[in-house]
């Protein structure tokens, strides 16, 4: 089925079918990403479980960072969706006019992600030893951290441009194109990770990643060239700070969701880390959430296709089916994660068995043998809330589609600071490693609960971009 099929999809025709091929790239992207994430930490995982604890929370810093750009990319998806879907159901006139206001919207958000990526980036060279230290790493973790951060941190405006460039391709509902550069750029980061962190310990990584998302960015820019959008690219490009609101009123919640989220993370991690495990549950945690991102990454393809069909649909004056294919979505994400949890529980040994081998060091073959049995602990009990998960990401991205962002934040707030973060300082400190790991599914099941009331109430039907 030809792309332009597929999108066509969106709008009319079958919807389950519809919600299938539009994710199913979306997917297959997001699992190429899982497979990149395990090249990763194999090779990693090689110089022991330090260099792990270190890569995992670095990683959350980066995560944490690109809030700044969801704060983007998700105003651009949004805005982008909803043109083209007015567009397509209007006049001719009306047509142009859309793709108009979607390359206006795209350039805007260019400028606007180069900006706040090169203050993002700044900060981050200068604070990147405390942040840190803050996070609790010991002495021999802490050196291996801060040279991956800042290279990190120096490709921030490259991994902004990408993120942004993505939420355009998603507003057009085209999942083929950045299924394309997911390809290219993973096999450069999987290239550069076999040649250089070997060499150079987990800096190179680092360069490996950030040569892949130079490649992401040559490529994605060649498709935006050849996209709707493409002819009014040639229009001024001049910060406007009218355009530059009406996509940050949209995105900022969901930034903040981000920040929340991620933050929570780095807080619980710094509890791991002053754990009597430390590094041990910390690396644990990294394994753990490698192995459980074969479950959500398909999740976040559902999500994706999600937000096309609600912001397109809402476009098009069609409530109805916007409503049912958030809906599609989310059920159809709930069975692939069902199913991939229950591969997560059963497989979690041989998994973690994968990154944790023993060398010739006695005292880093005792802290891997603790490591592996955290990150199985982990696993089995993060896979009894794969599914509840799949229910919140997809709903959450239509929300998101839609431009209802202070739904999903608040509930965030709520599940992740004030019920996650005591629930696992209570039972991390009475139950141990296992109380934390539960700690965390709980709130997990809580909130995928929940975003089913808050969607069920409609707002988002009402939303004005």
């Amino acid at each position: 089925m030809s792309k332009e099929t597929r999108q066509g999809l969106i709008l009319e025709g079958p919807l389950a079918r519809g919600v299938f091929l539009v994710a199913m790239p979306s997917v297959a992207m997001m699992l190429v990403q899982t497979f990149n994430g395990f090249l990763d930490r194999f090779f990693v995982s090689k110089l022991g479980p330090e260099a792990l604890a270190a890569v995992t929370i670095c990683t959350s810093w980066m995560w944490l960072l690109l809030a700044a750009a969801m704060a983007v990319s998700t105003g651009t998806t949004a805005l982008v969706g909803r043109f083209i879907g007015a567009g397509k159901v209007g006049s001719s006139e009306q047509a142009a006019t859309a793709l108009q206001d979607a390359a206006s919207a795209t350039r805007q958000s260019i400028l606007l992600s180069l900006m706040i990526s090169i203050v993002v980036g700044v900060c981050l060279v200068l604070v990147r030893r405390p942040l840190l230290i803050l996070q609790g790493l010991d002495a021999h973790a802490l050196p291996l951290a801060e040279p991956y951060l800042l290279i990190l941190a120096l490709g921030q405006p490259v991994q902004f441009l990408v993120m942004i460039l993505g939420g355009v391709f998603r507003g057009l509902g085209d999942t083929t194109r950045p299924f394309l550069v997911t390809l290219g750029s993973v096999a450069v980061h999987a290239v550069g990770n076999a040649i250089l962190i070997p060499r150079i310990g987990i800096a190179g990584g680092a360069l490996a990643l950030i040569a892949s998302q130079v490649l992401a960015l040559a490529l994605t820019v060649i498709f935006l060239r050849r996209s709707p959008v493409a002819a009014g690219l040639s229009g001024p490009w001049k910060l406007d700070t009218t355009w530059a609101w009406r996509i940050l009123k949209i995105g900022l919640l969901a930034a903040l969701q981000q920040l929340i989220r991620v933050g929570s993370m780095l807080i619980f991690q710094g509890m791991l880390a002053r754990s009597s495990a430390g590094s041990a549950a910390v690396a644990a945690l990294g394994v753990g959430l490698l192995f459980e991102s074969i479950a959500f990454m398909p999740g976040f393809g559902y999500s994706i296709a999600a937000a096309a069909f609600v912001s397109q649909n809402l476009g098009a004056g069609n409530v109805k089916r916007a409503n049912a294919g958030a809906w599609a979505a989310t059920w159809q994400a709930i069975a692939v994660m069902s199913v991939m949890g229950v591969i997560c529980y059963v497989f979690a040994a041989p998994f973690a068995h994968i990154f944790l081998q023993h060398g010739s060091d006695a005292a880093q073959n005792a802290r891997a043998d603790e490591t592996l049995r955290l990150a199985v602990a982990y696993l089995k009990i993060a896979a009894i809330s794969e599914p509840f998960l799949a229910l919140g990401m997809g709903l959450v991205g239509a929300l998101q589609g839609a431009g209802e962002t202070m739904s999903p934040t608040v509930l965030t707030t709520v599940t992740m600071i004030f019920i996650r973060l005591p629930l696992a300082w209570f039972l991390l400190k009475n139950y141990g490693l296992d109380g934390a790991w539960w700690a965390m599914s709980l709130s997990t099941i809580l909130q995928g609960l929940c975003v089913i009331v808050v969607f069920r109430q409609g707002r988002w039907q009402k939303i004005h971009v």
